[in-house]
């Protein structure tokens, strides 16, 4: 599966386009082929997940990695992705912040298909999140759909601006993000 999408985070602009190809399956294990890049700058190789979804190994560029590091050098591209759809996904879920503003089409390539919006109850809106840190959302506009053919939701737009206090600081992040383009292999 490819995505590509445009946007931008705290303020600069991200172009992105990550794939993923699951090559075989063991009885505990996937291997899976990634590649992405991030404004320009590409990686590729081969990691090695067990199906509960824990990282076992990785190949990026040559260089062979295990343990946390998997996470630091070999998903380091997918991080803007996971971010963004941990963040977003949770509408859905945490109805006492995000509610459903109704449903619309959205165009990916010649695929259209209808998107929930979700928006947030009131902004700014404080959720503690599991650690008992507070997280602003400032503001926060997400589209979620799922394209003919696949049986994956996806984010094909969303604008949310959140600020996540810390015992060292805080961390603000803002994203504009557009899907641009969804192949399946």
């Amino acid at each position: 599966m490819s995505f590509n999408f445009q946007g931008t985070k705290n303020l600069k602009q991200r172009d992105v386009n990550m794939s993923y190809t699951v090559v075989s399956e063991s009885s505990t294990t996937y291997k899976v082929s990634i590649s992405y890049t991030i404004n320009g700058k590409g990686k590729a190789g081969t990691i090695w997940i067990f199906k509960n979804g824990t990282i076992l190994a990785g190949e990026l560029n040559g260089k062979n990695y295990t343990g946390s590091t998997v996470n630091n050098y070999v998903l380091g591209g997918f991080e803007t992705i996971n971010t963004l759809y941990n963040l977003a996904m949770q509408a859905g879920t945490i109805t006492p912040y995000f509610h459903s503003a109704g449903t619309s089409t959205a165009t990916i390539g010649t695929n259209s298909f209808t998107v929930t919006d979700y928006m947030a109850n009131t902004t700014p809106e404080t959720i503690q999140v599991c650690n008992g840190e507070p997280l602003v959302i400032n503001a926060y506009n997400v589209y979620i759909g799922m394209p003919s053919g696949s049986s994956l939701k996806m984010i094909t737009s969303a604008n949310f601006s959140v600020t996540l206090t810390t015992p060292t600081g805080y961390n603000a992040f803002d994203y504009t993000y557009q899907l641009t383009a969804i192949t399946v292999a």
